[in-house]
């Protein structure tokens, strides 16, 4: 199997309009967050800084800015879409009638004319881990000799359902995200469009390991014991030929959820023990961008990494006593070459990845 590289990553999101700009932003310590309401009440919201209002032209000015952030690729070049919501927002504004699942493939369609591509598309909606199966897709048909390169972009937008859902099911702070911390009380949701183009050729970051699964402890959480998470963690680790003392740090899910913070905790000291790497949670400062989270999160992980600048946590301030862990609350200027990314997923959905610079 051949390896895959990350050649280029590009993101927008409520931090930035690009991976350098949000990095830059999150070594300052910005992580102020807009308002969004769902009926009477108002929860903190990281939008995009688009005053347009109706849904798709902003979904056009947004994946058009994206793709303007690469260079040249080849139109034919295959095209991974993950989102959680896709253009429900869309629906929303326009009202009935529409044809599902039709309807919904056909914003695939969309964004590949917007972005220039012509080859084959692939869709992927499965929560908050979407970005990572779609990329475990793309590297694995180029792992195989099938492909040379994949643009994977993930996508997702403001509507008003996933709001309400996740305020009728109180899992919403009124606050901010307070990952791994003793107040937390919820998260904090988010838009972002962010791609990385996959390739063959070698860059300065391998993919190293990839590794998806499922956690059926529930149908809306992880097993509190956090064994599952654990599990595909060091699956993840030999998929990459790794140990766990090799990683230098972990990109947490931890977005401030009571029981997922706690579940992800748990696991964390089942692989590492009393050699725990440098947490950071980036929920805090990006929003939680669900089906757009794990590719906006390793855009600006990166992006933070070339530049040898990690920044501090936001949000963490007391330390959970059930925890007994606390991510990176100081920024640091460490060289790092190999970094782990946690994806937990409402419905039990979980991910991991390795990333590893190339000398």
């Amino acid at each position: 199997m051949r390896p895959v590289y990350i050649a280029d990553t590009a993101l927008l999101c409520a931090r930035g309009d690009s991976p350098i700009a949000v990095a830059d932003a999150m070594w300052n310590g910005e992580c102020r967050a807009g308002q969004r309401k769902i009926g009477e009440r108002t929860f903190p919201y990281f939008g995009l800084p688009f005053d347009e209002t109706d849904w798709m032209t902003r979904a056009e000015q947004a994946i058009r800015q994206v793709a303007g952030q690469f260079g040249a690729v080849a139109p034919e070049t295959p095209l991974f879409i993950a989102s959680s919501s896709f253009q429900i927002g869309h629906f929303e504004q326009g009202g009935a009638p529409f044809d599902l699942p039709q309807a919904t493939a056909s914003f695939s369609q969309q964004i590949a004319e917007w972005m220039g591509f012509s080859g084959a598309r692939y869709s992927f909606s499965n929560a908050c881990t979407s970005g990572f199966s779609a990329l475990d897709a793309a590297r694995s048909l180029i792992a195989a000799g099938l492909i040379d390169d994949a643009i994977v972009l993930g996508v997702e937008l403001a509507n008003d359902s996933t709001l309400a859902g996740f305020a009728a099911m109180e899992l919403l702070s009124r606050t901010a995200g307070r990952p791994f911390d003793a107040l937390r009380d919820g998260l904090v949701l988010g838009e972002a469009v962010a791609a990385v183009r996959l390739s063959a050729r070698p860059a300065t970051w391998r993919l190293a390991g990839l590794r998806t699964g499922l956690d059926g402890h529930s149908t809306t959480g992880p097993n509190p014991d956090g064994s599952r998470i654990a599990d595909l963690m060091v699956n993840c680790q030999k998929d990459a030929k790794l140990k766990s003392g090799d990683i230098e740090l972990i990109k947490l899910q931890a977005a401030g959820s009571p029981g997922t913070d706690l579940a992800e905790a748990n696991a964390l000291r089942s692989v590492f023990g009393q050699n725990m790497p440098p947490l950071i949670s980036l929920k805090p400062a990006l929003g939680h961008t669900l089906g757009a989270s794990g590719l906006a999160e390793l855009a600006a992980l990166l992006a933070c990494l070339d530049a040898d600048k990690t920044p501090a946590t936001a949000g963490f301030s007391k330390v959970d006593p059930e925890i007994a862990l606390f991510p990176m609350v100081e920024r640091s200027t460490e060289h790092i070459e190999r970094a782990q990314l946690n994806l937990i997923g409402f419905g039990g959905g979980l991910a991991s990845l390795i990333v590893e610079r190339q000398r």
